[in-house]
């Protein structure tokens, strides 16, 4: 059985991802999809306790639905996470002994991520197993335009 991570953030970028695995799945036979959805520790300004948690459930739960939309028929395993997405994407993976951590890139350009930070530069520098890294910008700017 080959694990996968699946990191998902709701974004359209995470949606692709979803997408790629479901269009071509890394391995033949079954697959073990291991959903992950990262919350902050810190909110909005001005949020309690109560409500950042609200809104970080809010999030996961449109994140899982998004995934489940994607991948309809396959089991999923939601993990909902609290932390630094980078380290706890990859704790979870080996946890699991996963085979694979595979997410999409935000593609917000080499300033803004040597500024902010690149969830998945900090993915491939600190992961122990193959990362697949789907980058949707590129495979529209490839795809032949249709009439």
């Amino acid at each position: 059985m080959t694990v996968v991570v699946l990191a998902m953030d709701g974004s359209p970028d995470s949606v692709a991802a979803a997408r790629r695995l479901a269009s071509r799945p890394l391995l033949a036979g079954s697959l073990s999809v291991h959903v992950a959805h990262v919350s902050p520790v810190l909110g909005s300004p001005g949020l309690s306790g109560a409500a950042l948690d609200a809104e970080n459930r809010s999030q996961a739960d449109s994140a899982f639905a998004a995934a489940e939309a994607v991948l309809p028929g396959l089991p999923l395993v939601r993990h909902w996470l609290h932390g630094d997405p980078a380290a706890e994407l990859v704790q979870l993976a080996e946890t699991l002994d996963a085979d694979a951590i595979m997410l999409g890139a935000k593609g917000r350009g080499a300033i803004v991520a040597a500024l902010l930070g690149s969830v998945v530069s900090a993915v491939l520098a600190q992961a122990t197993v193959p990362v697949i890294v789907v980058n949707p910008r590129a495979a529209q700017a490839r795809a032949p335009a249709q009439a």
